[in-house]
């Protein structure tokens, strides 16, 4: 039987109130269908803006999101902090997401209990990683497309390190004969953890591929070459996941459009149980009236797919999609820069406190992990 205090949003609201009150904190409520934030609450020179979100399950990433961009709006400038509170926990992402922000973030996050008020930081998923009730499978995805040059090798690289971020270790496997993957990422990248142990990114050539050589990944992605043929049959029938990339205008709708049909046709020849997921990548806002439209386009251009295909998921961009970016446009300068000792990096350092890249992808687990079911992601 669930406690009294989250039966709804009024009960619940009411039970934080009086926990920010016996902390000390004055609790003035905001005003009626006041969009950001549910209370202010003052201590001092101290002033907050406090988020509820009153839920039956986890906070998703995109919610954390929403309240960020408030506190970094004109209105949210108001306010020295902003404290995210919330009835049961938060998703893989959403805890990947309060990490990267840091210890000097201005969201705080936290559980309200029945007596108190938990904080969450974001390194508690850690207990998750040494969970035994997480299936010790790997799961498989693959990003692919029958067209080159639509940022196949940007989506895996950054998708790893998404996952990573989650406290996942990863393996990319490299199965383009241009072999970009191992150009721009090494052998791989190693995501510290300032309480713990650290997590990695591992890159294998996928001509020496073997399970064996990642034991303690939990998750393979595959750079796929753009001609299914070269990628090797017993690889493509273990994807779990498949991401098809394309981009959101004229070109992207008429000719991807038809890529894309060609693509899923291929590969549901070889797997027939895999998710597929179509995502654009390389996305610029054109304006409300174009976006409209080509919004429209791009999500009827496979409703005859989705159909017949409960596995295949047109990603709406509205949701999520891989936004342009300086960022992500000028990955792999750092190849330019030191050729002969290059780093392995990704586009996830903040820039103004931002960071699209790193937003953009860890939405993308989180949509995964929301509406295609990704198991291992999942909270036990």
């Amino acid at each position: 039987m669930e406690p009294g205090y989250i039966k709804d949003y009024s009960h619940f609201k009411q039970h934080v109130a009086t926990l920010l009150h016996r902390a000390g904190w004055t609790v003035i409520a905001a005003k009626l269908n006041q969009p950001g934030y549910d209370f202010v609450v003052k201590k001092g020179n101290l002033v907050g803006a406090i988020c509820i979100k009153w839920l039956r399950n986890n906070v998703a990433a995109p919610q954390l999101l929403k309240f960020a961009n408030f506190l970094d709006s004109d209105e949210g400038n108001t306010f020295q902090f902003g404290l995210f509170i919330t009835t049961k926990g938060f998703s893989g992402p959403a805890l990947a997401l309060i990490r990267s922000w840091g210890k000097d973030a201005k969201v705080r996050c936290g559980i309200a209990k029945e007596n108190k008020l938990l904080g969450i930081d974001g390194v508690d998923y850690k207990n998750r990683i040494d969970d035994n009730s997480i299936q010790p499978e790997k799961v498989y995805f693959g990003i692919f497309t029958c067209k080159g040059g639509v940022g196949k090798t940007t989506i895996a690289g950054h998708l790893a390190g998404a996952f990573a971020l989650q406290g996942f270790n990863v393996a990319l496997v490299d199965l383009d004969p241009e072999q970009n993957l191992q150009k721009l990422v090494g052998d791989g990248i190693f995501v510290p953890n300032p309480r713990g142990k650290g997590t990695t990114i591992e890159v294998f050539d996928g001509r020496d591929w073997h399970e064996d050589s990642a034991r303690d990944c939990k998750i393979v992605i595959c750079d796929c070459s753009p001609a299914l043929e070269r990628n090797p049959t017993s690889l493509v029938e273990k994807f779990h996941y498949c991401i098809i990339p394309t981009t959101l205008n004229p070109l992207g709708l008429n000719k991807h459009g038809k890529v894309i049909r060609d693509t899923v046709t291929e590969i549901r020849y070889i797997n027939k149980n895999a998710h597929l997921l179509v995502l654009v990548n390389n996305f610029k806002n054109p304006g409300s009236q174009k976006l409209s439209l080509l919004r429209k386009v791009y999500l009827e251009t496979y409703k005859d797919i989705l159909k017949v295909d409960n596995k295949f998921h047109c990603i709406d961009p509205a949701e999520v999609c891989i936004r342009a970016s300086e960022q992500l446009y000028y990955w792999g300068i750092h190849i330019l820069e030191n050729p002969e000792n290059p780093s392995s990096r990704l586009a996830f350092d903040l820039i103004g406190g931002k960071c699209y890249p790193r937003d953009d992808f860890i939405s993308l687990a989180d949509y995964i992990e929301r509406k295609a079911g990704i198991g291992i992601l999942r909270e036990h």
